[in-house]
């Protein structure tokens, strides 16, 4: 069924907002980034998205795994990267301090998640194999939308980000705003098929011998853990669409955070299953997933693979480093950090993983970046000691993880923020899909029983891409 819903304001005039930050202005010769917000009827985050192809290429979406609230970015209002002056998460940090000190906030913007806010990521390593496939996702680029759809318990709103001056016509910059709210269509999601027409990876027998590899220094006490990954290319037979791609990982995966991110021809888009870290006024939360197994077709089959993976030595031993690499890296920045000591399991559509939840008090000089700083990447996706992982990680890969297992998120101008982990995730092109799994490994790990567990792992987008073979 499509309609259209008209976009309506319920709260002060734009007009209104924008006459007081001029008001505010103090220099006449000066152009002020300025932040104003509405209420408009609620409507989809896809469908709003899919309302701009237009801007096809300068669009995000993010929506949380608790499906409590959603971001769409639509253009490019400022971009944000490293300037190779400093670290890449105080880079940020720096530029967003500056920017943020020259910009003109609405005082109507006092609903969570209004505002200024950034959108995008990094990547794994901050020095990336020279690869082409990632040349649209530097080492880190989070972005300040144009217009910015904000979902949230059940209401809509829309930020706008633009440049004002003394002189500015506010009936002028009014109507330019008010076309962000034509008329939208909802989309129905097209029920057919893009027939997967070949998929290669590298040869089993390579993955072996990684392992193995693996395994022999680990057993040499070289490492406790390594997270290895490999990866997979797909063709397909029509052109691949980030809209049909949102479409089934909404209706797919339900419990896990959606995210797309477009810079020019490519799409980085996934649904993961794992939070690196939330903070909401200094309170910090986190998990750790790490231990992974299949769901059972029946009740009883489910129920005894979880039992067999929350028994399992190796999956629980994985899952130790996870939790006390975790416990280490926040205790400088917190107070009063809480980590059960047994993990729970944590069931998703097509797997199941083991789950332990962490809460904890951040301490006032810190922010969200200053947490994804310490955290990434968590034994879950790199192991331990981590600079020992990465090491054999860069030595020994052959691939360039790019933005795959790296923080993927947001965050607005009271420095709060969230970043998922983006795995469960792909590359896309045209017809083409790059898609990354990885798997943990340990002294006992078997290197077939890891390709399986990375097979199941690629299940998941190559649903979302519509690939029937």
């Amino acid at each position: 069924m499509e309609g259209q819903l008209m976009l309506q304001t319920q709260q002060n005039s734009i007009d209104k907002q924008l006459k007081e930050l001029q008001n505010q202005m103090i220099d006449d010769n000066k152009e002020y980034s300025v932040s104003v917000v509405e209420q408009i009827e609620p409507i989809d985050p896809v469908d709003f998205f899919a309302k701009f192809e237009s801007f096809q290429g300068q669009r995000m979406l993010w929506k949380s795994a608790d499906d409590e609230y959603a971001y769409v970015g639509i253009g490019v209002q400022k971009a944000f990267q490293d300037k190779h002056e400093q670290g890449r998460f105080e880079s940020i940090q720096s530029q967003w301090k500056e920017f943020l000190e020259n910009t003109l906030i609405s005082s109507d913007i006092t609903q969570k998640g209004t505002g200024p806010t950034l959108l995008g990521g990094f990547s794994f390593l901050e020095k990336s194999i020279s690869s082409d496939i990632w040349a649209a996702f530097p080492s880190s680029y989070m972005q300040l939308p144009k217009v910015m759809l904000t979902n949230y318990n059940g209401n809509s709103y829309l930020s706008y980000n633009v440049t004002l001056s003394q002189q500015s016509d506010i009936k002028n910059v009014s109507d330019q705003l008010a076309k962000w709210k034509r008329p939208i269509v909802h989309h129905s999601s097209s029920a057919e098929s893009n027939r997967l027409l070949s998929k290669s990876s590298s040869p089993y027998q390579d993955w072996e011998a990684l392992i193995n590899d693996a395994v022999s220094q680990i057993k040499n006490g070289e490492m406790g853990k390594v997270v290895l990954a490999r990866q997979l290319e797909a063709d397909f037979e029509h052109k691949i669409t980030t809209l049909e791609v949102l479409n089934r990982l909404y209706k797919q995966q339900k419990d896990s955070y959606i995210f797309a991110v477009e810079n020019g021809e490519d799409t980085f888009i996934g649904a993961s299953p794992e939070q690196l870290v939330n903070v909401e006024g200094q309170r910090l939360s986190s998990a750790c997933l790490a231990g992974t197994t299949s769901r059972g077709n029946t009740i009883e089959s489910d129920e005894q693979l979880a039992s067999e993976l929350f028994y399992d030595e190796k999956n629980r031993q994985e899952h130790h480093y996870v939790v006390e690499m975790m416990r280490e890296a926040i205790s400088p920045l917190c107070e009063n950090v809480e980590i059960p000591d047994d993990p729970t399991i944590y069931p998703l559509r097509a797997l199941q993983h083991l789950y332990t939840p962490v809460q904890a008090q951040l301490k006032q000089d810190y922010n969200v970046l200053d947490v994804v700083k310490h955290l990434h990447p968590t034994p879950a996706l790199g192991g331990e000691p981590r600079e020992k992982a990465l090491e054999f990680i860069e030595k020994n890969e052959q691939l360039d993880r790019g933005w795959y297992a790296a923080p993927v998120g947001w965050m607005n101008h009271h420095w709060d923020g969230e970043f998922a982990v983006g795995i469960r995730s792909g590359l896309i092109r045209n017809h083409k899909a790059i898609l990354f799994a990885g798997c943990g490994i340990v002294e006992d790990s078997d290197p077939e029983a890891e390709f399986n567990e990375t097979e199941l792992k690629l299940k998941p987008m190559l649903e979302a891409l519509g690939g029937t073979s």
